[in-house]
């Protein structure tokens, strides 16, 4: 198999990644987002190793390296904007899961302020007779 085929395939993969860490991002569930993530490093840097050797390829290939390059160009912003969709969502469920953290906590503050008023017991000097 040739650099550009599989930096290609190493790319479909990324895409396969990034939409799977969505689906991921929308169910909670975060052990296959955090499988996604580790995948993607991984594939990062065999993305950087055949990159280089795709280049060397398209240098022998004249005219059509220019347009391979374009293609791959717009193939990395495409892939950029599902990562920035996906950072979007994570950031708007993490800001709804403070939001709820924070008026759960709000309520336990009220809950023991109720508590306190209506618990019925007398601070120990009523208590004592001494």
């Amino acid at each position: 198999m040739n650099a550009d085929r599989e930096l290609n395939e190493a790319y479909q993969e990324w895409r396969r990644l990034a939409e799977t860490e969505s689906a991921a991002i929308q169910t909670c569930n975060w052990s296959l987002l955090a499988a996604c993530q580790k995948a993607l490093q991984n594939l990062q840097q065999h993305i950087t190793t055949l990159s280089q050797a795709a280049k060397n390829e398209w240098a022998k290939m004249g005219s059509g390296r220019i347009a391979r390059e374009k293609q791959i160009n717009a193939t990395v912003r495409q892939l950029i904007e599902l990562e920035r969709r996906n950072n979007t969502l994570l950031n708007a469920i993490r800001e709804n899961a403070q939001q709820q953290l924070e008026q759960l906590d709000r309520a336990g503050r009220n809950l023991k302020r109720i508590h306190r008023s209506y618990s019925g017991e007398l601070p120990v000097a009523w208590t004592s007779f001494s």
